[in-house]
């Protein structure tokens, strides 16, 4: 059941502010793919990961009205790899207009002044260049969402991640002071409002929850340069190194194992990844998962 036709049959459950996860949630596919593309150009690796899957339109529809969803949560520059590459998102925003979707959205709930963070990252000059929609999250549309998780229950979420036929999630690979690292199942700490940083005291549990409890359709990690240290927020140039690689997949924690092996670590040192292991999320072993490898 695609997610607009979940709100239009959930009318009476919308009145009362909760949407249950049952129907917008779906079985992690194993089976799919991590591809994995090293190269010299953010928007070519891009393209060749997508391509590797089978193209964009194995997952949007025609005139489909699709989210993606990256990190923009900090007012930085690309080349301190706090946010999104804008690069990444330009290739994903082409290739899903391309497949035939009515419209693409960009959104993410910010750390940083939202006007600021969008603008110095530039993501918001790509995205409009392109003609998607550049939407800040507005508290108004906020409603209870039950993730049905071990740890987390029912949280706030802004109704735009849902209201739209599917879902891209768009991170960015970088060291995070809490968790470790910040990857994909991270990222979805953006589609929340509310007291995110309660949920900082058991973080691996929550990151892990939020990944079973939210429907992704795909995932797809820039991991072009990487902040090493001093995560989420960065600053220094001294920080960030070239990794000069993107991950996709279907499976948003198959795609973050990978990267955390790109970033130089074991998957075993990260809660977040054991605690998604423990869900059933996919294998946390890399001989296990069915990684494709590019250069281009």
């Amino acid at each position: 059941m695609k997610r607009r036709d979940f709100i239009v049959k959930s009318s009476a459950v919308m009145a009362s502010s909760l949407v249950s996860s049952i129907n917008l949630t779906g079985k992690t596919n194993l089976k799919q793919p991590v591809i994995k593309v090293v190269g010299e150009s953010p928007y070519k690796l891009t393209k060749k990961a997508i391509l590797e899957l089978g193209g964009m339109k194995q997952f949007i529809a025609n005139q489909d009205v699709v989210m993606v969803k990256p990190n923009i949560g900090w007012n930085r520059t690309v080349e301190q790899a706090s946010n999104t590459n804008p690069e990444v998102l330009k290739a994903i925003i082409e290739d899903v207009l391309n497949a035939g979707a009515k419209k693409v959205i960009i959104m993410d709930n910010t750390c940083h002044k939202a006007e600021d963070s969008y603008e110095r990252s530039g993501i918001a000059e790509v995205a409009k260049k392109l003609g998607a929609e550049v939407r800040y999250a507005d508290k108004n549309r906020l409603v209870a969402y039950d993730f049905k998780g071990e740890f987390i229950k029912k949280l706030p979420i802004y109704r735009d991640f849902f209201e739209v036929d599917k879902f891209i999630n768009v991170p960015i690979l970088k060291h995070h002071g809490s968790a470790g690292l910040t990857i994909g199942m991270k990222n979805l700490y953006g589609i929340l409002g509310g007291r995110r940083g309660k949920l900082h005291q058991y973080m691996g549990k929550s990151i892990a929850d939020l990944a079973k409890g939210f429907k992704v359709d795909l995932t797809i990690i820039d991991a072009y340069r990487t902040l090493i240290r001093n995560g989420p927020v960065g600053g220094r140039l001294s920080d960030v190194v070239l990794n000069k690689t993107v991950i996709a997949s279907q499976n948003i924690f198959e795609a973050d194992v990978v990267a955390v092996d790109v970033f130089g670590e074991i998957p075993e040192k990260y809660d977040f990844i054991k605690e998604g292991f423990k869900r059933k999320l996919g294998e946390m072993d890399l001989k296990k998962i069915n990684i494709k490898e590019f250069k281009v």
